[in-house]
C-alpha cells in the first residue's frame, strides 16, 4: 500500500491546477461584468515530517484562490442616472431582504435599479443592486442632513417611489420687487406688478402691487391687493425717491394678508424688499419680482452626487436629499467571501465594517452616471491558462508514470 502514496503528489497537483482553471474560467466569464474583481490562484508545497524522522517529505501541492478586491477597475461613464461607481477604497452595503433580516452583503457593482415590492396598487420602489439585493443608506434627518452612523445597524433601504418622500408646503415670508418708475410720469399715472406668493397650505396667490404717481415731486402712492383675501398691513403707503432717482423710503414693506380663499390658510406676513426700486427717465421697466415659499410636492425622480447623496427631485421643482450612501470599509478586503460574483460577505478574517462619508473622508468618492468595469485582464488570463495547462499536463504525466511503475511492479511480483 506504501507505493500508492506515490500518486499523492500528482493527484494533489491535478486538483490544484483544476482549481486554477476554475478561477480563470470564472474571470473570463465575467470580463464585462460591472464591479467584478479578478481572482488569483496561489500554490504552495505540502511538506511534512514523519514521526521520529529528521527529514521533511514532499507531499504534493496545495492551492488557494483569492479575490483581488483591492484592485480598482476603470470608471466608465454610462449617462444612466441609476449608475454610480466608487472610486477608491470601500463598498456599497446591501441586504437580501427589505426588512433587513436577510444577509448583509458588500458590493462595488453600482449598476443599480428599482426593486418593486408590494401588492398591485400599493407598490413601493427601492434601490437595488444587479443581484436583486436592497441597497442601504443613511436616511434624511428632515432638516437638510442625514442620520449618519458608523455601523450597518443605522442604515435603511432607500425608497424611491412617489410616496417615499414629500416636499412640504412653505408659506411666503419674503419677496423682492424691483422696477424703474418713469421720472416724467404725470400725476395719477399708475403701473402694476403681480407678485406670486404661497400660503402655508401651499396654495399659490397673485398679489398686485400698484404704483400711482402722486402730485408731490418724486412721490408715488403704493397699494397692495389680492382677490384671494384682505391686505391688513402695508397698504396704502407712500414711496419717495431722491433727486437722483434712488429710493428713499420704504426700502422694506411689511405686508399682512388674511386669506379668504381658502379660509383655512393661516394669515401671511411678507417682508417686501423695495431697495432696488428706481425713478429714472425712460419707461416703466420691471426688474426682479420674486418671493420665497412653495407648494407641496411629491418625488418624481432622483440623482446621485459625488458625496453619495440621493437627491430627490420633486413635482414642485425643488430638490432635497432623501438618503446618503455610505462608504463601507473592511480591514482585509481581499479576505472577503465571494457571493454571487460581485457581492461579498464578511468573515472573521476580513474584519468588521466601518462606515464613513465620502465627502468627509479621503477613502473614496462617488462617480454618478458611471460604473466600475471588471478588473479582469484577458491577456493575463490567457497567459495563466497556458501555464496552468502545461502544469496540469506535467502532473498528469507524473500520475501516468507512477501508474506504469505500479503495473510493472505488479507483474514482477506475479
Amino acid at each position: 500500500m506504501t507505493g500508492f502514496g506515490l500518486f499523492a503528489s500528482g493527484i494533489s497537483a491535478l486538483r490544484s491546477h483544476t482549481e486554477a482553471f476554475s478561477g480563470i474560467s470564472q474571470d473570463i466569464a465575467n470580463l464585462t461584468t460591472n464591479g467584478y474583481k479578478a481572482t488569483d490562484t496561489q500554490f504552495a508545497d505540502m511538506v511534512h515530517k514523519g514521526t521520529g524522522s529528521i527529514f521533511e517529505q514532499f507531499s504534493g501541492t496545495s492551492s488557494r484562490t483569492r479575490n483581488l478586491v483591492e484592485h480598482q477597475g476603470s470608471i466608465l461613464g454610462t449617462g444612466r442616472s441609476l449608475d454610480i461607481a466608487l472610486v477608491g477604497t470601500g463598498f456599497l452595503v446591501t441586504n437580501t431582504l427589505q426588512d433587513l433580516t436577510g444577509e448583509n452583503q458588500l458590493t462595488r457593482a453600482g449598476s443599480l435599479d428599482r426593486l418593486i415590492v408590494g401588492a398591485a396598487g400599493a407598490e413601493q420602489a427601492f434601490l437595488g443592486d444587479q443581484n436583486g439585493n436592497f441597497v442601504l443608506g443613511w436616511p434624511s434627518d428632515g432638516a437638510g442632513g442625514f442620520s449618519v452612523s458608523t455601523d450597518i445597524g443605522g442604515l435603511q433601504p432607500i425608497r424611491v417611489d412617489a410616496g417615499a418622500s414629500a416636499s412640504a408646503a412653505v408659506a411666503s415670508t419674503t419677496a423682492i420687487l424691483t422696477a424703474n418708475l418713469p421720472a416724467g410720469s404725470a400725476t395719477s399715472t399708475n403701473f402694476d406688478l403681480s407678485l406670486g406668493v404661497f400660503d402655508d397650505l401651499g396654495n399659490p396667490h397673485a398679489v398686485v402691487v400698484d404704483f400711482t404717481k402722486n402730485a408731490a415731486p418724486n412721490t408715488w402712492d403704493v397699494t397692495v391687493a389680492t382677490v384671494d383675501g384682505t391686505v391688513t398691513a402695508g397698504t396704502p403707503s407712500t414711496m419717495t425717491f431722491d433727486a437722483s432717482g434712488n429710493i428713499v423710503a420704504p426700502t422694506n414693506l411689511a405686508v399682512g394678508i388674511t386669506w379668504t380663499n381658502p379660509a383655512a390658510a393661516a394669515a401671511s406676513n411678507i417682508a417686501v424688499d423695495f431697495s432696488g426700486m428706481t425713478q429714472f427717465g425712460g419707461g416703466f421697466s420691471p426688474g426682479v419680482v420674486s418671493a420665497n415659499g412653495n407648494t407641496a410636492g411629491t418625488l418624481v425622480d432622483f440623482t446621485f452626487n459625488a458625496a453619495g447623496e440621493v437627491i430627490g427631485e420633486f413635482s414642485n421643482g425643488l430638490t432635497s436629499g432623501i438618503a446618503k450612501l455610505p462608504v463601507a470599509l473592511v480591514r482585509a478586503e481581499n479576505q472577503l467571501t465571494t457571493e454571487q460574483g460581485t457581492n461579498f460577505l464578511l468573515n472573521p478574517n476580513s474584519g468588521d465594517v466601518r462606515l464613513v462619508e465620502a465627502d468627509v473622508s479621503e477613502f473614496a468618492f462617488f462617480a454618478p452616471n458611471s460604473v466600475e468595469e471588471s478588473t479582469v485582464d484577458l491577456a493575463r488570463e490567457f497567459a495563466d491558462m497556458i501555464v496552468a495547462q502545461r502544469a496540469y499536463s506535467s502532473a498528469a504525466q507524473t500520475v501516468r508514470v507512477v501508474d506504469e511503475m505500479a503495473q510493472v511492479a505488479t507483474r514482477l511480483k506475479a
